[in-house]
Formats: C-alpha cells, structure tokens, sequence
C-alpha cells in the first residue's frame, strides 16, 4: 500500500514537471530552429567568398574564418534564447521547492550575481552548441572535397544540414537537433535550480537526500537504471554513474527528487 502510495506521488511530481517544463520546451525548440535557419544562411554567405576558387579546396584556416564570422553573427540569436529559458526554468524550480518546503525560497532574476550566472551559463551552452555544428560542417566539407563536389552541391548540402537541425530526422523522442537542444537546456536548468535549492537549504541547517528518478519505461539507459537504483542518498554523494543530477546526457528524461532526510519525499 505505501508503495502504491509512493509510486502515485512519483507519477504526479512527474506530470507536473512536464506540465511546467513542456511549453518552456516548445518555445525554445522554436526559437533554436529559428538560430540555426539564421546560421545556415550566414555560413552560406561566408562561405560564397570561396566560390570562384572552390575547385582548389577550402583550407582549414578559410573555414575557420568562416565558421567565426558566422557564429559572432549569430551569438545572440543562441544565447538570448537560452539565458531566457534558464532564468525560467530556475525559476519554476525555486517555487516548486517552496511550496513543497512551506518557506519562501526566491531566485531573484535582478540580482546582479544571478544575471551574471545565466550569462556565464548561456554562453558556456553556445560554445557547446556552435562547437558540435562545427564538427557537423566540416566533415561535409572535407567530405565534398575529397569526392571532388562542385561548389554548388557543397553549398546545397550544407543548407540541407542546417535545416536539419532546425526541422530534424526524428528519433524516438528526439524531433531534431534544436528539439535535443531545448529539452536538454530546459531540463539542466530546471535540474541546476533544484540542486541550488537544495544546497541553500543544506546552508540553512536542513539535512537533504535524494533519488534519482528515470522515466519509467522500456527506453531508460542502463546508466540512468543503475542510478536510480542507489535509491535514496545523501544530498551531497554521487550517484553510481558519477553525476550529481540529471540529465546524464543530451536528452535524458531523468529528474532528481529531493526531500528533508528522515521525511516523507519532495521533488
């Protein structure tokens, strides 16, 4: 009966995790679609540069180039999004907690050490971000090089890859690649909030524990199954895969319940 009890509490902090994240989700994923659409035709316009000399191959230091001007063209249209959605999702995180907790516990987006924070972490997310559209690009190019591609096709291909990120292949619950961004960010923020919450209140003189909760289905990652079988551990030790929190990895659908030691659960 107290599982069935438990396992029903579970089920609705779950719900009404989803029910605050998912539309934070929708808009970012909207919002990276847009950034990437505005990268591919910046890095098109670079690119063209090289066109009436595109059969001797673009050099790694002209590619640089253009991979540089295009990503400080479009910083903000990554960043601005993202520190957004952080501040949001924190947000949410801090007034969950004090509802559950009874006391007032604030994330004050005006301070300026919180501003600072969110910055710090929005561009620390891009450089993640613009390095991995990087790695994507350029393998195109060496790619067309070696198989002798005219400029034409490079271009078409690389246009055809930044929609891509924005539109996506899907698979399983991934949509795209701006769809992994959003879930990922708003999670990790939403998750980084918790865990700062937790870490005041463990200031404060509370003792905090936690439990690593996955998504309940056939498609948990053998990592995220061992984690949430170390069931309920001080606030403060790792979990057996060596993270502190969810998500593991880019896309995980994990989340960390929090509650005071020796009482019943929160999340």
């Amino acid at each position: 009966m107290i599982r069935a009890i438990d396992r029903f509490l579970e089920n609705v902090k779950r719900i009404r995790r989803s029910r605050v994240l998912s539309p934070l989700e929708k808009d970012l994923e909207k919002k990276i679609g847009r950034a990437f659409r505005i990268q591919g035709r910046e890095f098109l316009r670079e690119f063209a540069r090289y066109r009436d000399r595109f059969s001797e191959a673009v050099n790694d230091d002209e590619l640089a180039r253009v991979f540089s001007a295009t990503f400080a063209e479009t910083d903000e249209d990554l960043s601005g999004p993202i520190e957004g959605v952080a501040a949001a999702a924190i947000a949410a995180s801090y007034r969950h907690r004090s509802a559950e907790m009874g006391i007032v516990i604030a994330f004050d987006l005006e301070n300026p050490p919180a501003i600072e924070y969110l910055k710090q972490r929005a561009a620390r997310r891009v450089t993640d971000i613009n390095e991995t559209t990087r790695g994507e690009i350029a393998r195109l190019v060496v790619k067309g090089n070696e198989e002798g591609w005219s400029y034409d096709r490079t271009a078409r291909e690389i246009s055809k890859r930044f929609r891509e990120f924005a539109v996506g292949k899907p698979q399983q619950h991934i949509q795209s690649r701006a769809h992994l961004v959003a879930i990922t960010e708003v999670a990790e923020a939403y998750e980084d909030g918790n865990r700062r919450v937790a870490d005041d209140l463990q200031q404060a003189g509370l003792e905090m524990e936690k439990h690593w909760r996955d998504s309940g289905d056939e498609r948990v990652s053998d990592g995220c199954a061992m984690n949430a079988a170390d069931g309920w551990i001080h606030c403060d030790q790792a979990h057996s895969s060596g993270h502190m929190h969810p998500p593991r990895f880019p896309g995980c659908r994990c989340w960390e319940e929090y509650r005071r030691r020796s009482t019943n659960a929160i999340s």
